[in-house]
């Protein structure tokens, strides 16, 4: 076994003797160890800057406040023809 131990093994050695599969088998890279890293590291998104929460906010305030006005800008444009219309009649 010394001999062995000092050369590549050999596949056809590895499929007949059960002790050169198993070093041949503890020599092996833990590929789905390996494979689930990778994909975590694909899937996990890297921050490119610092987070600023107060323009998010600040923005959206802005349209919610906009919404609001065009709300209330067409609700007073119909009640103001309603009332146009009922005068004429």
């Amino acid at each position: 076994m010394a001999a062995v131990a000092l050369e590549p093994i050999s596949p056809e050695l590895v499929l007949v003797c059960p002790e050169l599969r198993e070093r041949a088998m503890a020599e092996l890279p833990d590929v789905t160890w390996d494979s689930f890293v990778a994909q975590i590291r694909v899937r996990t998104p890297r921050p490119t800057a610092e987070p600023r929460d107060d323009d998010g906010f600040l923005k959206l305030r802005e349209l919610y406040r906009f919404g609001l006005g065009a709300l209330a800008a067409g609700t007073g444009v119909t009640l103001l023809l309603t009332l146009i219309a009922d005068a004429i009649r």
